[in-house]
């Protein structure tokens, strides 16, 4: 079979069409944050992310048109209600743009198992390594802020210790015991 024939499959239409819809809400969103936004290096922030979507949607359009797909409808300036009054403050947007961008790596990273052909598998690193990008500009701004949350420190214990009996499944059952390391980073 030649490379350039590879028609693109189920999975791969999916999860093109998820990203396109998902950055799509994000983009209305962030347009609307782009309006509010006084603070020059947090403004800075979301022009740029509005400027790498806008590559990276142009490149879902043209997949999908060339394999003979319609381009999904999408979110659009008419869900925009212009001249709303101001909802957040700027850190408030550059919290919710540290933990979109989060969430745009999580995806990235699964959606790269879902592609064959190698244009949409370099697509997607190229979005993993915009994502990973955006997210140390949101974290050192935060942390120049000072408004990065860090998670709770952990004291552990001098010495390790095996599990006995049933007194850490104790714990989820009534009996109080302190939260492992493992049970922190899910909260």
């Amino acid at each position: 079979m030649d490379k350039k024939d590879i028609k693109l499959t189920s999975s791969e239409i999916g999860t093109l069409w998820g990203q396109y819809m998902n950055g799509t809400a994000v983009e209305i969103i962030n347009t609307y944050m782009l309006s509010i936004i006084e603070d020059k290096k947090i403004k800075a922030l979301f022009e740029n992310a509005m400027r790498t979507f806008g590559k990276k949607k142009k490149q879902i359009i043209t997949f999908l048109k060339k394999d003979g797909f319609p381009v999904p409808i999408g979110f659009t300036d008419s869900d925009l209600n212009k001249g709303t009054k101001r909802l957040f403050s700027d850190i408030f947007c550059l919290h919710y743009l540290h933990i979109i961008t989060l969430h745009g790596l999580l995806g990235h990273t699964t959606s790269i198992s879902s592609f064959i052909r190698k244009d949409l598998r370099y697509f997607y690193d190229s979005c993993d390594n915009d994502g990973k990008r955006m997210y140390h500009q949101t974290t050192e701004l935060l942390l120049e802020k000072r408004h990065f949350q860090r998670d709770p420190y952990f004291f552990p214990d001098e010495n390790p210790e095996f599990i006995q009996g049933q007194d850490f499944l104790d714990g989820f059952f009534g009996n109080k015991r302190p939260l492992a390391a493992t049970e922190i980073i899910a909260l």
